[in-house]
């Protein structure tokens, strides 16, 4: 029986394979039994259609962006030989697609064809997979990328890993560091050589450059692709003819189709004699790549390159070696030159390029590198004796790894969404230890709870967000602020949640914060709708309809978009009344519980839930709601908050009816809060309380003597009352008058 060989990674010209139609991937080699052995697997990420793709190094989860990776895989026997005909299952770890539902189906034949070396060219099987929009999931030393799995039997299994990038401004703008000689002789060659890195740091593969030149040509031409390590590795020939002399640029470039950019890069090459160059004229010092690099331990790259060229008076590096001294002013703690308490440092230049290594320390800020060339400490490369020197800052010390991080929201950037939802703007600052804003792109992962004992809220916020990311509702972005949005419904406003955010610092070690100083308590915001006040009556007689006068005022609270808001604080007030009594349903004894609220007028309960405990936040506890419990969840009532003892006969008050709230085991009115005119809404939006008037509002206005007994006439008095929702965005109701009246009648 024939075994399978051990899995190993290859990458082949793209190009060539996508130009196959389906009915040319026919397979050629062995079709025997596989009992044993392993996979060959590669992959290549690309853009555009399968027939006429471009390789960009990259995976963006978006659909724009028409980016995917092509996984490959080859089924080997004991010889080497590809095996056909057999099922191959793809899978992956995260959420996507693959473009056939039987991988195995797709054959790659004859690869001689196509420019590739042949080991048989059979037993290959490919899949395309493009991820889910708004995947995120990078290769880091802490983490994992996605992985995909190729699986033959539960033997024969192995799996590819790689990053998925949710942004370009992740991965976007591509670098290109070139290495070359900067000078060359006419008609001559020289290594060229380019490493091209996204914004993140990693060396991407497969892709092809366009590298020209009006001075000379390239080695490989057309076909300039980057290796497993990212580089192309060529060679420059200039052209021969005598009006080549003297500076020209090689340019490096690539378009990246799902971004719709291009980066370029000019090398300047000298062609010509050293007779060619003039004496030394002027020092520079270009920014450094990376122009940021962070503190010690930061969690990120912590050294970069300070070059120094050196030109003469047309222009062009000098290829005579020149010492350059490289000097640190001041010196940031920590940070030294080439090596640990060096800050002063003496470099002999390479074709007019000195180079000095640039270490971090400590301390963050921004680094003055003063270079220094023609002195007698140094060399002398002209007999005019002028020093050259070139002072800059072409390197920052940014942040650390984040250290401390708080979390806040803004109530006012609060707007409707549509659909009866909200959302609200919430941001954290994260810095590192020294208190510098970390680094752009740095991640923050939110969540929301409700409050104890509660344990549901209709709310949510957005999970994952990153430094200065541009806020939807403020349209801002900042260095070193998160910005995320708590999205919320109707039934939610006026809830308290509890908003945490969450980074990772150094060594992976958590960090977070809740908002409004570390409590995390967010008040979910009532975008302002309409509070109306209603009364039973609006004109009150005291001399027909008796005193006090005693009158229902109804309170409706509806949100932006009309539906009612439940559970909402509100406060009553109003001119000239003399009492507020609660509006309830059923009767009651107001005998207090154990001493407390005995005749205060109020239904009064213990508010500490099922076990009767305040120590213990379970359901029901501190939630200003008399509550009631099925334990068992039978259906059936088994306990309620203690309280004064009451008629549980319902909404008509009469035992037997079993009409709504009859037997709930809970007090069916409006309690007012803490005994004061406050009451929450109901499941209608409607707070209801009772207010008293006394007849002494209307005052003797005349005593007419000539009748018998005398007859004496009131001024009449009008109440005016309101009502205000005492959740964000405070809201008030439009004033609510009642005329109070007694008609003229014998005076007392």
């Amino acid at each position: 029986m024939k075994k399978i060989h051990l899995i190993t990674f290859f990458i082949f010209a793209l190009y060539g394979f996508f130009g196959l139609s389906c009915d040319d991937r026919v397979p050629t080699g062995s079709t025997a039994a596989v009992e044993s052995g392993t996979l060959e697997l590669s992959y290549v990420f690309i853009h555009g259609e399968t027939s006429n793709p471009t390789i960009v190094g990259e995976v963006l989860s978006d659909p724009s962006a028409k980016s995917s990776i092509m996984v490959i895989a080859r089924l080997l026997d004991s010889e080497g030989n590809g095996v056909n005909s057999k099922s191959l299952q793809f899978s992956s770890d995260v959420a996507g697609s693959f473009d056939t539902s039987d991988p195995s189906t797709k054959y790659v034949p004859n690869f001689k064809e196509y420019g590739f070396p042949n080991k048989g060219g059979n037993g290959y099987a490919y899949a395309r997979f493009t991820p889910a929009d708004g995947i995120d999931k990078i290769v880091t030393a802490a983490s994992s990328g996605a992985i995909i799995t190729v699986k033959y039997t539960t033997d024969i299994i192995d799996n590819v890993e790689f990053s998925i990038f949710n942004s370009k401004d992740l991965v976007w703008p591509y670098t290109m560091n070139i290495t070359a000689e900067s000078q060359i002789g006419l008609g001559e060659s020289s290594a060229f050589e380019v490493l091209l890195q996204n914004k993140y740091g990693d060396e991407l593969s497969g892709v092809r450059l366009i590298i020209e030149s009006e001075n000379g040509s390239i080695a490989c031409g057309d076909t300039c692709y980057t290796d497993a390590t990212g580089r192309v590795n060529t060679t420059f020939e200039s052209y021969g003819f005598s009006e080549n002399v003297g500076p020209g640029n090689v340019n490096t470039s690539f378009y990246h189709p799902s971004i719709t950019d291009t980066v370029t890069v000019a090398k300047q090459i000298v062609i010509g004699t050293e007779s060619a160059v003039g004496s030394c004229a002027y020092i520079e010092i270009p920014s450094s790549n990376p122009s940021e690099i962070v503190v010690k331990d930061g969690g990120g790259i912590e050294s970069t390159d300070i070059k120094a060229e050196i030109y003469d008076s047309n222009g062009n590096l000098l290829t005579t070696p020149v010492t350059v001294n490289f000097r640190l002013e001041p010196v940031l703690a920590g940070c030294y030159l080439n090596s640990p308490d060096v800050n002063n440092v003496n470099v002999e230049s390479v074709n007019g390029v000195a180079t000095v290594s640039l270490n971090s320390g400590t301390e963050p800020g921004p680094v003055r590198i003063i270079a220094t060339a023609n002195t007698a400490e140094t060399s002398i490369c002209d007999s005019s004796n002028t020093e050259l020197e070139s002072v800059t800052v072409p390197v920052i010390i940014a942040s650390g790894a984040p250290y401390h991080i708080e979390a806040e929201y803004d109530p006012n950037s609060t707007e409707a969404i549509g659909g009866g939802f909200y959302q609200t703007e919430c941001a954290a600052i994260v810095y590192d230890r020294w208190y510098n804003p970390v680094e752009d792109s740095t991640y923050v992962y939110w969540n929301i709870n409700p409050l104890p004992p509660d344990t549901l809220i209709d709310a949510f916020v957005e999970g994952v967000s990153y430094t200065n990311n541009e806020g939807i509702l403020s349209g801002t972005a900042t260095s070193g602020v998160a910005r995320s949005n708590i999205v919320y419904s109707t039934d939610a406003i006026g809830d308290i949640g509890q908003v945490r955010a969450l980074t990772f610092g150094t060594n992976g070690d958590s960090i977070a914060s809740y908002i409004n100083e570390g409590q995390g308590d967010a008040t979910l915001f009532f975008l302002p709708g309409q509070v109306s006040l209603l009364a039973n009556a609006t004109y009150w007689d005291f001399s027909l309809n008796g005193n006090p006068a005693l009158i229902q005022v109804s309170a409706l609270v509806i949100d932006f978009y009309g539906n009612p808001v439940v559970d909402a604080p509100v406060a009553f007030s109003g001119t000239g009344v003399n009492n507020w009594f609660e509006f309830g349903y059923e009767a009651y004894v107001d005998e207090g519980v154990l001493g407390a609220g005995a005749a205060d007028g109020c239904f009064s309960w213990r508010d500490y839930g099922a076990d009767d405990d305040p120590e213990t936040l379970d359901m029901g506890t501190f939630n200003e709601k008399h509550d009631s419990f099925d334990i068992d969840g039978d259906g059936l009532i088994d306990t309620a908050e203690v309280s004064e003892p009451f008629d549980d006969f319902g909404q008509d008050g009469v035992d037997g009816t079993f009409d709504e709230g009859e037997g709930n085991g809970y007090w069916d009115g409006y309690s007012m809060i803490n005994c004061e005119a406050v009451v929450r809404t109901d499941a209608d939006g409607y707070a209801r309380i009772i207010v008293e008037f006394d007849q002494a509002l209307c005052t003797l206005a005349n005593v007419d003597d000539t009748t018998n007994p005398s007859t004496c006439t009131y001024d009449d008095f009008t109440a005016s009352l309101s009502a205000t929702l005492l959740i964000p965005e405070i809201t008030t109701s439009d004033p609510l008058d009642i005329l109070l009246v007694r008609s003229p009648a014998a005076c007392p």
